[in-house]
């Protein structure tokens, strides 16, 4: 039976599905967008929601969809285009918009689509107000006429020099030359004008429209711009996910920099000049051991939040912290350019610059800040799964993990959960020993695919 504190619609982020089908099918968008629009016009004074979406060809219906649906419950609908998520999230704060959605599957593939609300404060919606939404998804109201969006390009360009003035008060990146990725995705609609007005020398791979979204490249196919790198003899490389809240980098060598290396050079940098707000980092449950160990060598605490940067910024508010991030490339960092507002924004592009100027500062090369860290050993195994068994009512595979965690004993530990937006069951594992971290994860996934069959 489903949880009722559990929202059945939404996962991870947002809302995410095959395109057209189960949860995005038509006339479940539709009640969504109409759900959505009657939640956040009962809490602001404004009656503006605002769209924008990346490249992935099912974009533009599923938009339409939400916008039809939204000018029915007395929105008025502006649509972006194709944008950057975290551009949209800024906007959305910048502006006076009570709501703003992002039409995005981020790192998913092209037959995938999503939709990530954020509310008037350029933040995700908590549990509570996706239950909240949830709630109204059967409500019956008079509907008015359908109207249609207003189309705004300009929007992104304001992104883009806002964007830009409030990185060049960390420095500009002359010269710099960088392989950048862009996924086929949003990022194409900004990061090359944004970096070359900040000096960067770029060669740009993979743009929108040259191939399927995240086919390949960007962040979860790392070997083409890596390659780049190494190639070329340039100082690192960039690349972002479909919708660009996400970034990794490369140093000189063509070696990879994750979300957890991003964080240690950001806090590096913070400390060499005036401390590291709030005297914390936030990661998640997936942050690798080293990290915690880099920071408490430097007397910085890692706070761990649940998977998500909705939650990494939610733990970043409740502790003051202006640093926190995933393994995977999210990076979350305060946006101070908003007139008496403190918004805190996953954005790739933002961050991905902020780590640069970081070394230009700190007068090192990526590799060797890349090694600043440890590396504990850490696999992560996805098992794809029929049915979401509650792991405490599967008696093989707790006492399968029982024994593991023995084995790895206290300088190891387990992080197994399913899968916010697909069919898996996410085993991980890490500790000091690499041969038994392995042993340990692939114990656990047989007895998972075995079930599974």
């Amino acid at each position: 039976m489903p949880d009722p504190a559990t929202p059945q619609l939404f996962g991870t982020d947002g809302v995410r599905d095959v395109a057209g089908q189960g949860r995005l099918a038509a006339e479940r968008v539709v009640a969504l967008g109409r759900a959505l629009a009657r939640f956040a016009l009962g809490r602001s004074a404004s009656h503006r929601v605002l769209l924008a979406r990346d490249p992935r060809p099912s974009g533009p219906e599923v938009s339409g969809l939400l916008a039809t649906a939204m000018t029915t419950e007395g929105a008025e609908v502006i649509d972006g285009g194709v944008l950057p998520s975290p551009a949209l999230a800024w906007l959305t704060a910048d502006g006076d918009f009570a709501l703003g959605c992002a039409i995005s599957a981020s790192h998913n593939p092209a037959d995938y689509n999503g939709i990530k609300p954020f509310l008037a404060d350029g933040r995700k919606l908590s549990i509570a107000e996706e239950l909240a939404v949830e709630a109204m998804l059967t409500t019956t109201a008079q509907a008015a006429a359908p109207g249609e969006a207003l189309t705004n390009d300009a929007l992104g360009h304001r992104y883009v020099a806002a964007t830009v003035k409030a990185l060049e008060a960390g420095g500009r990146l002359d010269g710099v030359r960088l392989a950048v990725d862009l996924s086929a995705g949003a990022a194409t609609a900004t990061a090359p004008t944004a970096l070359a007005a900040l000096g960067v020398e770029a060669t740009y791979l993979h743009a929108a429209g040259t191939r399927a979204i995240n086919d390949g490249c960007g962040t979860e196919n790392p070997a083409a711009w890596l390659n780049a790198v190494r190639a070329g003899g340039l100082d690192g490389g960039l690349a972002f996910d479909g919708d660009a809240d996400r970034v990794l980098v490369a140093d000189e060598t063509g070696a990879l920099l994750d979300g957890d290396d991003l964080l240690a050079i950001l806090a590096a940098d913070a400390l060499a000049g005036d401390g590291v707000p709030g005297g914390c980092v936030v990661a998640t449950i997936m942050a690798n051991m080293g990290l915690q160990e880099f920071l408490a060598e430097r007397e910085v605490e890692l706070v761990r939040a649940s998977v998500g940067d909705r939650n990494v910024a939610a733990l970043m508010r409740a502790r003051g912290a202006h640093l926190g991030g995933e393994p995977a490339g999210h990076v979350v960092l305060p946006r101070t350019d908003l007139p008496g507002r403190h918004v805190l924004i996953g954005d790739g592009l933002f961050a991905g610059v902020r780590v640069l100027q970081a070394a230009r500062r700190l007068g090192q090369p990526l590799s060797v800040l890349r090694a600043l860290r440890p590396r504990r050993p850490q696999l992560l195994v996805n098992v794809r799964m029929q049915t979401r068994r509650a792991l405490d009512a599967w008696p093989a595979f707790e006492a399968a993990r029982a024994a593991q965690e023995a084995r790895l004993g206290a300088q190891g530990r387990f992080v197994i959960r399913y899968s916010g937006t697909e069919p898996l069951l996410r085993i991980m594992a890490e500790g000091h020993d690499e041969a038994l971290v392995r042993e340990a994860v692939e114990a656990l996934a047989a007895v998972a695919r075995a079930e599974a069959e």
